[in-house]
């Protein structure tokens, strides 16, 4: 029996690692999988740091997960829907006829979390903290997958380190590697700034504690203003009736973000307060 290891196409992708006669293992598989196992790792870790039930707490992120990817999937369809008019089933079949939208499924997973952590009276500011420090670790395998694969790619470049994917000819912007760097780099920052932030003089807004919500809010911000620059390099992903909603998108969640965490830094909106 030989295995087979295939060379990287013209593409430079690598979408299947090897293959056996009965068995193929791709990239963007594995790369999910670790993606999930440390994302999950690293959320159960803070979750038992600040003593909340290990077992509740890998519950809640897999729950959230699974709840995330399903919608996401829905969406995707819908936006989708010539690619799955002609065979209904193929919504189910994610191996042959894969795709979903990230954005989707992060805000669906946030949703969920939030309810969960509410209903179970925890803080749920703080469970969202702990999960988008570790949904930014995932984020950076899966857009090394993405990569690998050829998908969520970018739009034409004449610069150097412009690539080929499949379905193209000329070279596109390595929007994976860009989202890969930005997820890395907001990875090491939320790690580094959850042990300080409550120190933060204009954040406790004079008061003695900080709330959490510091991380998630930030999350959101950045993220936000990172896929607002990199709109114009980057493919859309969600149309509707023509119009691309991706700016929409994003400049709301700058703005939520904004707002979160103006809110949670103990400060309130008085433009309509009566002076005394």
């Amino acid at each position: 029996m030989r295995v087979r290891f295939p060379l990287p196409a013209q593409q430079n992708m690598l979408p299947i690692l090897f293959e056996l006669p009965f068995f193929q293992l791709k990239s963007l598989t594995l790369l999910a999988f670790l993606a999930t196992f440390f994302s999950a790792f690293t959320f159960w870790r803070k979750g038992r740091e600040e003593h909340y039930n290990t077992f509740d707490i890998f519950d809640a992120f897999l729950l959230s997960g699974f709840f995330g990817l399903i919608v996401g999937r829905f969406i995707f369809v819908i936006f989708h829907w010539a690619s799955f008019s002609q065979n209904i089933f193929a919504i189910v079949n994610i191996i042959d006829k894969p795709g979903n939208e990230p954005l989707i499924v992060l805000t669906a997973a946030v949703i969920f979390l939030y309810r969960y952590a509410v209903k179970a009276k925890w803080d749920a500011f703080e469970i969202l903290d702990f999960y988008v420090t570790a949904i930014s670790l995932g984020m950076i395998f899966v857009y090394a997958g993405f990569f690998l694969d050829g998908s969520y790619g970018g739009t034409f470049t004449k610069l150097p380190w412009g690539i080929i994917v499949p379905g193209t000819f000329e070279k596109t912007h390595p929007a994976q590697l860009y989202s890969l760097v930005y997820y890395l780099l907001i990875y090491f920052y939320l790690s580094r700034v959850e042990y300080v932030y409550r120190t933060l003089e204009w954040y406790r807004s004079g008061k003695k504690t900080a709330q959490s919500g510091f991380l998630f809010s930030t999350f959101l911000i950045f993220t936000a203003l990172f896929h607002l620059l990199t709109g114009p390099i980057r493919l859309p992903g969600i149309f509707l009736g023509g119009v691309v909603l991706d700016y929409f998108i994003y400049l709301a969640m700058l703005i939520f973000g904004l707002i979160l965490l103006y809110r949670r830094s103990g400060r309130s909106f008085n433009f309509f307060k009566k002076p005394s």
